[in-house]
């Protein structure tokens, strides 16, 4: 798979996706968005990968869109986010398995979007979401304002995103945006090890666990105890259910593998 600006790494059942442009932090260009596009399919539809790291090459997660872009092939910024960056972010969020965003630095505007799509995420002490929109006079996008007021109240959020007011990331971590904030130089192998514990859990509790919780934001509390119901009565007859049940009772680690 040729990709230009996004380099994929395969390894112990962990993708790696880093965004790599980081002379320009990351900025979001459509090469960007068609390699993003590319690599989240192939890592959705991988079923050798259990976990999956997304994160940015260089100093930064990234410093949002490309405004310096010349001749992309937009139709204007409804079909940029429709035709372009609607695909990646429905291939995060549908992704069955978890995803976690590894953030140094900026994670601003469609940055800051990408970083609220993933499931989990660890910070740096340096880091910080921005919804800088309002700047430039336009609004959040990548489902920007979806997320922030459901982690942060409304007037919270409305307020952080008109003033364009950093979320450094001890706030983050009290917001619950951030899982976890370690210093800069540990968040790489902070990163890896939260990954490789995951991925000696049990693939069908990650990914059913994520979906239900997902589904639980839109439906009824009775919903979400039925899907319940019906996913437990599946996993309670897997081998994978089976194999730690026995392990515990042989007191020993389950081998999901």
């Amino acid at each position: 798979m040729n990709l230009e600006t996004i380099n994929l790494i395969k390894k112990d059942k962990i993708a790696i996706i880093k965004l790599d442009r980081p002379k320009l932090l990351n900025a979001v260009n459509e090469q960007l968005v068609w390699d993003f596009q590319k690599a989240t399919e192939d890592v959705k539809n991988d079923d050798d990968i259990k976990v999956v790291i997304l994160t940015g090459s260089g100093r930064g997660f990234s410093a949002g869109a490309d405004l310096s872009e010349r001749g992309a092939s937009w139709k204007g910024s409804k079909d940029a986010l429709i035709r372009g960056y609607k695909p990646f972010f429905k291939n995060i969020i549908d992704m069955p398995k978890p995803v976690i965003g590894s953030i140094a630095g900026p994670a601003a505007g469609i940055g800051a979007a990408i970083a609220m799509s993933c499931d989990l995420r660890i910070m740096s002490d340096d880091s910080y979401i921005l919804s800088v929109f309002s700047n430039i006079a336009l609004v959040p996008d990548g489902g920007l304002s979806w997320y922030l007021p459901k982690y942060m109240g409304f007037s919270k959020a409305y307020e952080y995103a008109i003033e364009a007011k950093k979320i450094p990331a001890d706030e983050c971590l009290k917001f619950g945006i951030a899982n976890k904030v370690v210093p800069l130089d540990d968040l790489e192998s902070k990163t890896l090890e939260w990954a490789q514990t995951l991925a000696k859990r049990s693939s069908q509790s990650l990914n059913h666990t994520k979906k239900l919780m997902k589904e639980s934001l839109h439906v009824s509390y009775w919903d979400t105890f039925h899907n319940e119901a019906e996913i437990q009565n599946e996993l309670t007859v897997s081998p994978q259910n089976k194999e730690a049940v026995k392990a515990f009772f042989e007191k020993r680690e389950p081998n999901f593998d």
